[in-house]
């Protein structure tokens, strides 16, 4: 118990540590994390693995064990059971250096997300990521559309790289704001539930891509 105690205490002191560096070199969550150079990615994955989810889970509905740390995700109606381990979207240290960053080409699922506007081409404005830190982000829709904003269900998705957009700031506030955001690309439909939930942006499966189809949506 001392021992665990001690392991918390030196995990808190360092997250303090972290917040203070962040803090006295004027250096926001926002310019802490860099998502890295504009360009957006539609080859496939290189290790087998990654291959097989955005086949198997390309256009599906999936079910979400409860687990804070990773997501444990499966397709509903499985008949094994069979589970695949993903990391959730910015969900653990992402401020960290080096640690646990986004990588381009690999795949999330993308968690507690709110959808704030459409964008155009089947693409949304939505703010991603974990309860300490959420980023504007462009979620590039496959096989679903938005009918509503608000709260997103989990979804799997693939960091496909960044992009430069210019969007009208939040309300009371005017004018606009250009800002280089991650682009997920959608794998999934969103996480199947037995009922409608309150809350939750209204969404209509619009089609099924191929099981193979890595490349954007059309424009």
């Amino acid at each position: 118990m001392i021992r665990e105690r001690k392991t918390i205490g030196a995990a808190i002191a360092l997250a303090l540590a972290l917040a203070a560096t962040i803090l006295t070199t004027g250096c926001g969550p926002e310019k802490a994390l860099d998502f890295g150079p504009v360009g957006e990615i539609s080859t496939p994955p290189e290790d087998p693995l990654s291959r097989d989810i955005l086949r198997d889970f390309a256009g599906k509905q999936f079910d979400l064990a409860n687990n804070d740390h990773e997501a444990h995700v499966s397709l509903t109606g499985s008949p094994d059971g069979h589970r695949v381990i993903l990391p959730f979207w910015l969900g653990v240290n992402p401020l960290y250096p080096s640690f646990l960053r986004p990588k381009v080409g690999h795949i999330y699922v993308a968690s507690e997300s709110t959808l704030v506007r459409p964008l155009g081409n089947n693409e949304y404005l939505i703010r991603a990521g974990s309860k300490l830190f959420k980023s504007d982000t462009v979620f590039e829709a496959r096989q679903t559309r938005y009918i509503n904003t608000g709260a997103m269900l989990p979804t799997v998705v693939r960091f496909v790289g960044t992009r430069v957009i210019t969007v009208p700031r939040d309300a009371p506030s005017t004018g606009t704001i250009t800002e280089k955001v991650p682009v997920l690309r959608e794998v999934s439909l969103p996480m199947h539930t037995p009922e409608e939930l309150p809350g939750y942006a209204k969404f209509e499966v619009i089609k099924q891509e191929p099981a193979n189809s890595l490349a954007p949506p059309p424009k």
